[in-house]
């Protein structure tokens, strides 16, 4: 927002110089970006009437001009622009003037300007035009200034030339500093001084006719509207202050209908619209949804399509404007508009936003209503614009104001404890200190009982909600500097322990016991990723309201995709491995609850763990290794002997390969998966390794604390190692085979152990053999008969409840 100084000091007598103005807005959170200092291009130029004109004797195309300077006489001038007549207004170069400071050098260097005889006829000046005066590129005429300029006064002084412009950031809570007004208001308030408000009337319109036709269809987006109808306007140019006032602002000047509606809104922060009021079908407003009108073309010549909860204003046939952000080209204003509908709204600020970010078109007014305008500012614009446009485009309010609020303003209340904001700022203030500071912001505060106020709020300051943001202000309006460097005081108390806490910390040190490398990846995700591992769970992702890009626009169901980036990007740059592991919250929604998020351990190893060295060869990543981390998670978390690892259908979990994945149970219930990627996508990761990957819930694993483990002494007496080799149908689950094993009635049984799978020769087609190791002990020495014994108990056991046979 840029803050001309001469244009605030209408507002405030404001006496400090602009590096003083600049650190107290600073300190305030309105950070000046940049301070220009602007000198007019010229001197000695004053503004002068024609009081007659007459033709060069000696020249067909020259004049000869005789014009007043008010306090510095009269004087005749030489004059060849077409425009030049009797009573016109305009700038004089005097004699010594000087002419050009836009070029090299500057205006210390152009030469002052001297009489000269012009065919025969005596020049005391020169009549100006734009180019000449280095304020534009015109040079088809003089320019003409407004009729009320006072004859005799210094050029550069009446436009405003010489001034200090300060370029200042505003934050996206401090709507209410996106105007002169709203500035000058938080300077009076940082400094102390009296705002001088000017106070506008309103038009006096006939009364016996009709307010322009409104209707507000959408109520929850547009909970005020006021329109005001103008007739009788002439489009011509604007005068020259305002133009000047406008560039200093960062806007360019168009005629005076748009101008107006400009100035208004740069002056008090409330954006106006000026539509043609001849163009409006049935001559009548409608403020709704654009539901099924798709296609609208915007001032900018662009055809624009809406979306269906897009908020419209609307004539008898269709949409004229999109609200709050551009109007429609089928009711601009143009040099033919003799009837103008001026709009004075407040459209909610998520709505104008949500359109704007969606259509790619953010505008002045945009911007404005995005951060929040004044709630109760729009009557008092349209006083301000009807002033305007009575003077500057001859103008009058043909019918009363249309106001509708379907939603009134309440002005909100909040309840301020100054013992509580003394603990928020680190100081305590006297209350009278507190109200007066409140009061200077244009809030309201009355006592309330000890030690608290009642405040409330005015309708220009959206941004106060909380007694917190009251402290804020507070402490804003002397300055930060003014609260000691001290840490408040408080009571010393021990945190109570975080049981997720603790266990994420030892889950992270497991993991780094493994050898994985912790990272962190992006919560969002690609949709594509997330349908891959939704699998057959009920989850469904949760879309991002406002993405980063169209590629990150849902939020992760799973830590695996992210870990296979991560693997990508090493691979890319080289890395002949990639073993990392990740501890984060993932993302859904499922049909029976609404959003939710799980804390998720999740890894991934490819490539050797082990370098191969001299007699000892490598140790490479592969569905094994994956098995064998999270039987070392359980165990370190005291699940020793109860996880459950099952062959999942390939629905279950179609990201990974149909042969070399498990699902992980525990206590009956689901709490992770491991595997390998399926073939096809370790094909479009152009992997060619092994690549084992796991999961595991630790938000439900939290819920189902380890069991106390038994402390057993060494055993006394040794084992006895049994091998049992059966012949099994291919599909049948090794785990499974164990557990029957374990669940048989033998005696002195201690573990069963795979150590050899084999299919192929000597091997029917469809089965396969399953070498495990069988160890017996007792709490004596058991002999070789005994054992014998058990063993051809548990083979015949086994034969039977398997379906198998022995291999010879």
């Amino acid at each position: 927002m840029k803050l001309p100084l001469s244009w605030l000091k209408e507002y405030l007598a404001l006496e400090a110089d602009e590096a003083t103005l600049s650190h107290r807005l600073s300190l305030a959170g309105l950070e000046v970006e940049s301070i220009e200092h602007l000198r007019a291009p010229f001197s000695g130029v004053t503004i002068a009437r024609v009081l007659e004109v007459r033709r060069h004797p000696n020249a067909d195309r020259l004049n000869l001009c005789e014009v007043d300077a008010g306090a510095h006489g009269q004087f005749r001038v030489v004059c060849g622009a077409p425009n030049v007549h009797q009573g016109m207004i305009a700038p004089l170069a005097m004699v010594g003037a000087r002419l050009g400071g836009k070029e090299a050098g500057g205006l210390e260097s152009a030469p002052p300007l001297s009489a000269a005889v012009i065919r025969g006829e005596r020049s005391e000046g020169m009549l100006c035009s734009g180019r000449e005066l280095g304020l534009s590129d015109d040079h088809s005429g003089i320019v003409e200034l407004d009729a009320q300029a006072p004859l005799g006064t210094n050029l550069a002084d009446f436009l405003g030339l010489d001034d200090t412009v300060l370029d200042l950031a505003i934050t996206p809570n401090r709507g209410d500093c996106l105007s002169i007004l709203g500035l000058a208001r938080e300077i009076g308030a940082l400094f102390g001084l009296t705002l001088r408000q000017p106070r506008w009337r309103a038009p006096r319109p006939p009364l016996d006719v009709p307010p322009p036709s409104v209707e507000i269809a959408a109520m929850e987006q547009c909970p005020r509207y006021a329109g005001l109808r103008i007739d009788g306007v002439r489009v011509g140019p604007s005068p020259a202050w305002m133009r000047r006032r406008l560039e200093l602002c960062g806007m360019r000047a168009v005629n005076n209908l748009v101008d107006v509606t400009n100035y208004v809104m740069l002056e008090l922060g409330q954006p106006l619209h000026a539509f043609d009021f001849a163009k409006l079908a049935e001559g009548r407003i409608v403020v709704r949804q654009a539901q099924a009108d798709r296609d609208f073309l915007t001032l900018d010549g662009v055809a624009r399509q809406l979306a269906p909860t897009d908020l419209v204003i609307a004539d008898g046939r269709g949409p004229v404007a999109i609200a709050g952000v551009m109007g429609g080209q089928s009711s601009e204003v143009g040099p033919e508009t003799t009837s103008l509908l001026i709009e004075s709204a407040y459209f909610e600020p998520d709505t104008v936003a949500r359109t704007a970010r969606r259509l790619g078109l953010h505008s002045e007014a945009s911007y404005r209503f995005e951060r929040g305008i004044d709630r109760d500012g729009q009557v008092i614009a349209l006083w301000r614009a009807a002033e305007l446009l009575t003077r500057f485009a001859g103008g009058k309010p043909a019918a009363p104001i249309c106001d509708l609020q379907p939603r009134p303003f309440t002005p909100p209340v909040i309840t301020l404890d100054l013992v509580r904001m003394a603990a928020l700022l680190g100081v305590a203030l006297p209350g009278a200190e507190v109200r007066r500071r409140l009061m200077l912001l244009g809030a309201k505060a009355a006592g309330a009982g000890k030690d608290r106020l009642t405040v409330t709020i005015p309708s220009f300051r959206s941004d106060l909600r909380e007694a917190a943001d009251l402290a804020e202000e507070v402490a804003r309006l002397s300055g930060l500097e003014e609260i000691p460097e001290r840490l408040p005081a408080r009571p010393n108390r021990i945190a109570a322990r975080s049981p997720i806490r603790d266990l994420s910390a030892k889950l992270r040190e497991i993991m780094l016991g493994c050898g994985l490398t912790e990272v962190h990846t992006l919560a969002f995700a690609p949709p594509e990723d997330n349908r891959l591992v939704a699998g057959a769970d009920d989850d469904l992702p949760i879309a991002v309201a406002n993405p980063l890009s169209a590629e990150l626009s849902e939020l992760r169901l799973s830590l695996l995709p992210g870990l296979l980036s991560v693997l990508r990007f090493n691979l890319n740059r080289q890395a002949a491995a990639c073993h990392a592991f990740e501890l984060a919250k993932v993302f859904a929604k499922g049909p029976q609850h609404g959003p939710a998020e799980r804390l998720v351990l999740a890894g991934i190893g490819y490539g050797d763990f082990i370098v191969p060295g001299v007699g000892q060869p490598a140790l490479s990543a592969s569905f094994a290794s994956a098995k064998g981390i999270v039987e070392r998670v359980l165990d370190a978390l005291g699940y020793a002997a109860e996880p459950r690892f099952v062959a999942p259908s390939p629905a279950a979990v179609p990201y990974l390969h149909p042969g070399k994945a498990a699902l992980v149970y525990l206590r009956e219930q689901r709490i992770g998966v491991l595997g390998e990627p399926h073939p096809a996508y370790a094909l479009r990761l152009d992997l060619s390794l092994p690549c084992g990957l796991f999961e595991l819930d630790i938000s439900r694993l939290a819920q189902m604390p380890p069991r106390p483990r038994p402390i057993l002494p060494p055993p006394r007496y040794p084992a006895v190692r049994r091998d049992l080799a059966l012949v099994l149908d291919r599909e049948r689950n090794a785990g499974e085979v164990v557990e029957t094993l374990r669940t048989l009635d033998v005696p002195w049984l201690e573990s069963a152990e795979v150590f050899d799978v084999y299919a192929g020769e000597g091997i029917p087609a469809g089965k396969k053999s399953l070498a495990l190791a069988l160890r017996y002990r007792a709490e004596r020495t058991l002999t070789d008969e005994e054992v014998n014994s058990a063993h051809e108990s548990l083979v015949r056991q086994a034969i039977q409840r398997l379906n198998a046979q022995l291999r010879q």
